[in-house]
């Protein structure tokens, strides 16, 4: 007969069972806890975004009241009276200023044009006082503009940043920025300008 031999006694057996048990216990106990942080961090957000949600309706209703409350003031219009009045003084501005650059002199740079009702204001930046007189002459001939105005002309020495050498630089000779008022004719432009 042979003999029944088992190394393993019972009790251990029941233990690792037991392990499992508990981590799994536990693992349960700590997903529950986690689940519930997330569940009272939401709730509270949730509570405070509503807040804010109401606070912006409130305010979102002040201000809409103001806008239907607000009466139009004397020479304000309604939207089709300025719709009107655009309409009125509208033209095309391209013609104009294919014509302003071909009328300008070399080495003429165009900084900034404005337009306005009845004209253009122009700020070019030219070399020398003789090409600004020569531009001028120019606009006066031309048949797109009625006048022209000198507003303002200025002297400034171009900067070149690579040279940082101070002192008086006799090569160097003033430029002179100019701001002129261009007042259109506006039948040679409802007519619809120079053919080219």
């Amino acid at each position: 007969m042979v003999p029944e031999i088992n190394l393993l006694p019972k009790m251990e057996r029941r233990r690792s069972n037991n392990l499992f048990v508990i981590l799994g216990v536990i693992l349960f106990v700590v997903l529950i806890l986690s689940i519930s942080m997330q569940l009272f961090t939401s709730k509270k957000d949730i509570n405070a975004l509503t807040t804010e949600e109401t606070q912006l309706a409130v305010e979102r209703d002040v201000l809409s009241a103001q806008v239907s409350s607000t009466n139009l003031t004397e020479g304000q219009g309604s939207l089709s009276s300025a719709v009107d009045f655009v309409e009125g003084v509208s033209y095309p501005v391209s013609p104009l200023m294919d014509e302003v650059q071909s009328l300008l002199v070399d080495n003429t740079y165009l900084r900034d044009y404005q337009f306005d009702e009845t004209g253009v204001i122009l700020s070019a930046d030219f070399e020398t006082m003789n090409d600004l007189s020569i531009f001028i002459e120019k606009l006066i001939e031309s048949s797109y503009f009625a006048d022209v105005k000198v507003e303002q002309i200025s002297s400034f020495e171009p900067v070149d940043n690579a040279d940082e050498v101070k002192g008086t630089d006799f090569d160097v000779q003033a430029r002179y920025s100019a701001t002129l008022n261009l007042s259109i004719d506006q039948t040679f432009l409802s007519k619809g300008g120079a053919r080219r």
